[in-house]
């Protein structure tokens, strides 16, 4: 039996509306993920990359996932219309935000305003002559640190909802055996009987005969 129609309707609509917010957030953090690379590279000491639009540009190396040699390297990003760039290298604090996948990492370097499109120069100095670099590449991305925090958040607290209003209308259908019970109908021990059991108005009764002083 159903404790309250009104709560299971409830919980329902807030499962469904949860859940789709969650397919929504998963989407949201593909696609961005996929959509926020502006262009990539093999790792080489010297190539040219091609900005389509202005804005805040955020360089990152793609490496094999337990890779470090690139803590070594120092990369310098040059609008080759102006002359004027920047020179970054791996920081701890700024690794931090590094984003794993399967068998490699990307890991940021620094970020410079790209102040319009155009061909921008990547020089990257401290390679090892001889060492294969194949597996490693150079990205040119808008920042994505605060975004992706948000929608992981996003995704966490949907879960979580999901879970409680899953919780609260399976609790409705199938409530707990002592909720059905009357207080009535409440099982004690009887005193001086091992094993016996009465219920709480016989268990009353006997109290406040206990009670009553008996006649001399």
């Amino acid at each position: 039996m159903v404790q309250s129609w009104n709560i299971l309707i409830l919980a329902s609509a807030v499962f469904v509306s949860l859940g789709l917010g969650l397919i929504w957030c998963v989407l949201r953090l593909v696609r961005s993920n996929r959509d926020q690379v502006l262009a990539t590279g093999a790792l080489t000491p010297e190539q040219n990359l091609t900005i389509r639009e202005p804005g805040e540009v955020l360089l990152l190396v793609e490496v094999p996932r337990f890779g470090s040699d690139f803590r070594n390297l120092e990369f310098e990003l040059t609008e080759q219309a102006t002359g004027q760039g920047r020179k970054m290298k791996y920081e701890f604090v700024r690794g931090q935000g590094a984003v794993y996948g399967l068998t490699t990492m990307r890991v940021p370097l620094g970020r410079m305003t790209a102040p319009r499109a155009g061909v921008y120069l990547v020089r990257v100095s401290g390679l090892q002559t001889g060492k294969d670099y194949s597996g490693s590449r150079v990205l040119l991305s808008r920042p994505y640190l605060g975004r992706m925090v948000g929608q992981i958040l996003g995704i966490v607290v949907c879960a979580i909802g999901m879970l409680l209003s899953l919780l609260l209308a399976l609790w409705q259908v199938f409530p707990l055996q002592g909720d059905q019970l009357p207080a009535s109908s409440v099982a004690l021990p009887s005193p001086g009987v091992p094993g016996r059991t009465i219920d709480l108005e016989t268990w009353k009764r006997q109290q406040q005969q206990k009670a009553q002083p008996s006649p001399k």
